[in-house]
């Protein structure tokens, strides 16, 4: 049987999936929405290429903290003492950033942030 060649174009990429279909991010006041997408795009362009290999090798990337610092996402939505302030949801919006590209570095920055400087925030100050 005869193959049949038709003319086929090459795909365009997909574009990115749209992950705020309920328009939430839009709530945030511009200034936190500018952290969350300086987030969203350390994720893309820092985490993203190399934590899978992590993963195979059952590491950490520890190498990554110091750019995780510069981000000054330490201490969101808690006021004063150094910490970065912001409101609740910039925190949500946050954690939905990292987790969308690796959920165990979601958790390692929600353990820091949350259940050690929280503690400390809530119960050890005075």
């Amino acid at each position: 049987m005869p193959t049949v060649t038709k003319d086929v174009k090459p795909h365009k990429p997909l574009p990115a999936p749209n992950t705020d279909f309920y328009y939430l991010y839009e709530t945030l006041p511009a200034e936190e929405l500018a952290i969350v997408k300086r987030v969203r795009e350390f994720m893309e362009t820092k985490v993203e290429p190399v934590i899978t290999d992590y993963w195979v090798r059952d590491e950490f990337p520890f190498e990554l903290l110091p750019a995780v610092k510069e981000l000054g996402i330490g201490g969101v939505a808690m006021k004063g003492y150094g910490c970065a302030g912001g409101s609740l949801a910039l925190l949500g919006f946050i954690q939905m950033e990292i987790a969308r590209i690796d959920p165990s570095f979601s958790t390692f920055l929600g353990v820091h942030n949350g259940l050690a400087m929280g503690s400390i925030y809530i119960d050890g100050l005075d």
